[in-house]
C-alpha cells in the first residue's frame, strides 16, 4: 500500500496524468485520459464525467483504478501510485454535479464543463506504488 498522504500529493498535482481504468459486467476493458480527478481527503477521490463509456461501465460495475503520474525526463524517476476504487455515489443533478463543472470550467474551459453529466464520488479501497513487484 502507497503512503496516502503521498497518494493525495500525486493525484492533486496539476502537472500529473490521470489515467482511469474500467471494465463493464461482461469484462470488456477501457481507459481514459482525466484531468479533473481529485481527492478532498485521504479516502476519497471525486471525478467528473461526460455521458461516456468510463461513466457507463461504472453504472454497471461501480468499480475502477485510477493511475497518476508524474513523468520525469529520467524515466526511472518518475512517480506515480494506483488507486483502487469503489463507487459511494454517482450523481446526475444537484450541488456536487455544479461543483464538478465548476471545477472542469476552472482547470480546463467552459465548453469542457457543458459536457460533465456526473460527479461520482469514490471510495479509495487500496493504493499501490506506480512501480510495484509484489504479486498483491
Amino acid at each position: 500500500m502507497a503512503e496516502t498522504r503521498t497518494v493525495m500529493e500525486l493525484v492533486n498535482d496539476p502537472a500529473r496524468i490521470g489515467v482511469v481504468a474500467t471494465a463493464d459486467r461482461e469484462g470488456r476493458p477501457n481507459v481514459a485520459v482525466f484531468g479533473s480527478a481529485h481527492m478532498p481527503d485521504e479516502l476519497t477521490l471525486v471525478l467528473a464525467l461526460g455521458d461516456t463509456r468510463t461513466a457507463q461501465n461504472l453504472l454497471e460495475t461501480g468499480r475502477a483504478v485510477f493511475m497518476s503520474v508524474l513523468p520525469h525526463e529520467d524515466p526511472m524517476k518518475t512517480h506515480g501510485c494506483r488507486v483502487y476504487l469503489k463507487v459511494r455515489a454517482m450523481e446526475d443533478e444537484g450541488p456536487n454535479l455544479e461543483a464538478a463543472k465548476a471545477r472542469v470550467a476552472a482547470i480546463s474551459n467552459e465548453k469542457a464543463a457543458a459536457m460533465i453529466r456526473y460527479s461520482v464520488c469514490f471510495d479509495i479501497e487500496s493504493t499501490r506504488p506506480l512501480i510495484d513487484w509484489s504479486p498483491r
